[in-house]
């Protein structure tokens, strides 16, 4: 699984050294951490990357898809992703559907609460 940091670098328009000299990193090791080849061997320097770029960690890692997740919302996905790489397909398709149902009724319920109908 490729981490983001070169895509999050770029987007913030940032070469390898000046990223490494705002964190107190060597350009070599950034680049190395943007290749797979080397990883942090340290949370503290994931997280220091995390906040940099204000994202989550499991976001910069290249574990979770979106961004703006809570804490229990990226492990339920997390956990789901799991169960649908793990399962037959049709068990995942029964899974797909549960959620998307779920979702339907979180999203209207969410919904009709913020704006209920006008009279």
């Amino acid at each position: 699984m490729k981490n983001r940091l070169k895509q999050l670098r770029m987007e913030k328009g940032l070469t390898q050294e000046e990223l490494g000299n705002q964190l107190g990193l060597a350009n070599n090791t950034i680049s190395r951490y943007e290749t797979g080849s080397n990883e942090p061997t340290k949370s503290e320097t994931w997280q220091a990357l995390a906040d940099y770029f204000n994202v989550s960690v499991p976001y910069l890692q290249g574990k979770i898809l979106f961004i703006d997740l809570s804490e229990d919302e990226q492990r339920i996905f997390t956990d789901v992703l799991d169960v649908l790489i793990t399962t037959t397909d049709n068990k995942a398709i029964h899974v797909l559907e549960a959620l998307l149902n779920s979702f339907k009724e979180c999203y209207f319920e969410e919904h009709t609460r913020i704006a209920p109908e006008k009279k």
